[in-house]
């Protein structure tokens, strides 16, 4: 399981009572808007800081839930979700194993429900972003009105907000010519961390030698990852290792540019 970062505690946000209505069918009421300075701010930002904030985001909304939620696998899943904007076959690729599928019964209410919800809304991101291209901004901006929402006490998280939406603004602003942006390793949105990008490569090797597939069903086993896909593509170099300067070529042969 993710080990839990020090700030998550010390927001204070974990409490058994429900002062907010839920619809399973209507999501959050029409009043619960996007936070419009938000996505516009986001939007110059990496789209891989996007993905970074979404997975951090979604992390405070089920340690919020925690003591009323007797199942383990949303912290599973985001363990998964954090490899996934890396690259998306680390979750459930080949498998079926994605959050959408693992949570067909019994995530409703006012609390698994709202879980579930983050949840499918981070996976539709990451998956729309790197199979489509789709900017995640406005799901982004969906997950924060969610967790605002649900927040017994929304200082401690916006607060937290504001924090890490200015250093991804300063450490990954969006560049025209690569939108994606390298990926953004977790210890970046603990704002108590001194984070310095230059370690990322580092950080990024270390979380993916640390998951074992065979414990977490999201995650997707080696073999998964390397064989083809239905449109002959698979995982380009070792799984469950990193090397920023084959991300960054990769990207440029999707982009369609040759400079380095």
């Amino acid at each position: 399981m993710l080990p839990l970062p020090a700030y998550l505690p010390k927001a204070g946000i974990q409490s058994d009572l429900i002062r907010y209505e839920w619809d399973d069918w209507k999501t959050l009421p029409q009043s619960q808007a996007s936070d419009e300075e938000l996505t516009g701010r986001l939007a110059k930002i990496s789209r891989r800081a996007v993905l970074a904030l979404m997975c951090a985001t979604a992390e405070w909304i089920v340690y919020r839930f925690d003591p009323l939620c007797d199942d383990t696998s949303p912290w599973d899943y985001l363990e998964g979700a954090w490899a996934m904007t890396i690259d998306v076959r680390y979750c459930g690729y080949g498998s079926g194993n994605w959050w959408q599928e693992h949570a067909v019964d019994g995530w409703h209410g006012p609390v698994k429900g709202i879980i579930a919800e983050a949840l499918e809304r981070l996976e539709v991101a990451i998956q729309q972003l790197f199979w489509e291209g789709t900017d995640p901004v406005r799901r982004a901006g969906l997950v924060d009105a969610l967790a605002r929402y649900v927040m017994p006490d929304t200082a401690p998280y916006l607060e937290w907000r504001e924090r890490i939406v200015k250093r991804f603004e300063s450490l990954f602003p969006r560049d025209a010519d690569d939108p994606l942006g390298d990926p953004v390793p977790r210890e970046a949105v603990d704002p108590d961390l001194e984070f310095d990008p230059a370690r990322s490569e580092a950080l990024l090797r270390r979380y993916l030698a640390g998951l074992d597939h065979r414990r977490n069903i999201f995650l997707s086993s080696p073999e998964a990852m390397t064989e083809p896909d239905d449109a002959g593509e698979s995982f380009r170099g070792v799984p469950y290792s990193f090397d920023l300067a084959v991300d960054r070529r990769m990207r440029r042969e999707v982009e369609g540019h040759d400079h380095e």
